[in-house]
């Protein structure tokens, strides 16, 4: 995840030393020698803020003393697995919440376990301007276990969030470590794991990183929402639903699109969970088998990322209508633009295609038909490892008269090239880089096949605006 501006306040001292001597026109005898003494060692720095004891990690006092922190304080939580009973709240600006350890063990890490609490969220600050959260865990929590909503500056260093008994059957909690509405945003080298939604989401915030996180056994990995400038980098996000998803959804949102964001050099390996029992909402509409998927955004890159073992698809990028829930399009954009896939590295996907995929009443002929096709003529039967619904927006791109085969041109193009994968490719003939559904000409009736082998509208590279303003 990003590398941190330090918040930290750093004390200085100096040791000032005098001398003063005399003299006489007088001869004295010289006094006698006297044995120099070390100096006294210099006071410790003051160290700004509060150290609980064990004895104050309970819902009343911790809370407490978060009430009464101060500006610039460092509250340092001792070592141990404390339970609580409500919330936890933050409200104070420029506040540390300094734990052990982000493990298991109690002995030498700091564990928060919400586990029968009687409300929801386990951490949470609303509307505070710099808060630093590290080296502490939150388990259990019914709800969000660590939520930070209109602020700025916000770090999450090497924290935790789990829930720990069988996730996909039992989890409520919904998201892990949840900052939304807020600016300057870094999550790295923490642990997301066992929500029924996102383990890692930032929504309607902007100027993001998330770096270096450790991300399983949610719906959705890492999630990026109706954002602006994120960096996704250096994660290991695994055995997840889905594994990094970047959506912009319909509703009243502090931004009504998704501009902006790089998924670059992450391990996305392996996510193939069912949909967690207690998942609701748009999440569930994420194929079991999907590595990237990117949702109506505007200007999302993905490159040089490790994308492997996915049986649905290693990227998955569409329009809002291939979801089928209902929007209204004079408040909401559905269409993905300015959409580039490329240097990844992507083996063993599209083997046996999930959801919409498989579903009889969906694409799951369009797909038995694919299969069926590629059997008869010796070649693997997969989904390519890019698909894309080949949905284009008749107002900033051209189709043909029924809305079918469209074609964006310069930099709202949806692109996907040099990806290594492991499949046949005959450049120009067959490639199992990429497929484009055209699902447009499918559900009207004007195509019985998707654009394969060799989809000419995604073959193309695109330079992508610059991501700016990071924390």
């Amino acid at each position: 995840m990003k590398n941190p501006r330090s918040p930290w306040l750093v004390a200085a001292f100096s040791l000032g030393l005098a001398a003063c001597g005399g003299g006489s026109s007088t001869l004295t005898p010289a006094p006698a020698p006297v044995t120099p003494t070390a100096p006294a060692p210099a006071p410790p720095a003051a160290v700004a803020g509060i150290v609980v004891t064990p004895a104050q990690m309970n819902s009343e006092d911790l809370n407490t003393i978060f009430f009464r922190a101060r500006e610039g304080d460092t509250i340092t939580l001792p070592a141990g697995k404390y339970v609580f009973k409500r919330t936890l709240k933050l409200s104070v600006n420029n506040v540390t919440v300094l734990g052990a350890g982000n493990g298991s063990d109690p002995a030498s890490n700091t564990i928060l376990s919400f586990k029968d609490a009687a409300e929801t969220n386990g951490l949470e600050a609303r509307f505070v301007k710099t808060v630093t959260l590290r080296k502490f865990a939150v388990e259990d929590a019914v709800g969000d276990a660590i939520m930070i909503s209109n602020s700025t500056d916000v770090l999450m260093d090497t924290v935790r969030a789990e829930w720990t008994t069988d996730p996909v059957k039992t989890s409520r909690m919904a998201y892990g470590l949840y900052p939304v509405a807020c600016d300057n945003v870094t999550i790295i080298n923490s642990k997301a794991i066992g929500t029924r939604d996102a383990g890692v989401y930032v929504g309607q915030s902007k100027n993001i990183r998330v770096v270096g996180n450790d991300v399983y056994y949610n719906v959705a990995g890492i999630e990026i929402e109706n954002s602006r400038n994120a960096i996704v980098e250096q994660n290991y996000v695994h055995d997840n639903t889905g594994g990094i998803l970047v959506f912009a959804l319909p509703g009243t949102y502090r931004f009504a699109t998704n501009d902006g964001t790089i998924v670059r050099n992450n391990r996305i390996i392996d996510n193939n969970l069912p949909t967690a029992a207690n998942a609701t909402g748009f999440v569930t509409a994420v194929p079991p088998g999907t590595g990237v998927m990117v949702l109506a955004s505007q200007n999302t890159e993905v490159h040089d990322n490790i994308i492997t073992k996915h049986k649905t698809a290693a990227v998955l990028a569409i329009s809002f209508q291939a979801t089928q829930f209902a929007y209204d399009p004079k408040v909401y954009d559905p269409h993905l633009r300015g959409f580039y896939a490329h240097n990844n590295k992507i083996d063993d996907f599209g083997s046996a295609p999930t959801a919409a995929f498989a579903d009889p009443a969906s694409l799951g002929p369009v797909v038995d038909g694919l299969f069926a096709y590629l059997k008869s003529n010796n070649l693997p039967q997969r989904l390519p490892a890019v698909v894309w619904d080949g949905i284009v927006d008749v107002a900033t791109g051209s189709t043909g008269s029924q809305g079918q085969g469209g074609k964006y041109t310069g930099n709202l193009q949806v692109c996907s090239k040099n990806n290594v994968i492991d499949t046949l490719t005959v450049p120009g003939q067959i490639s199992y880089e990429n497929i484009d559904l055209d699902l447009v000409a499918l559900m009207q009736g004007l195509s019985s096949a998707p654009l394969f082998p060799f989809p000419e509208r995604m073959n193309c590279s695109i330079s992508m605006p610059a991501v700016t303003g990071l924390p």
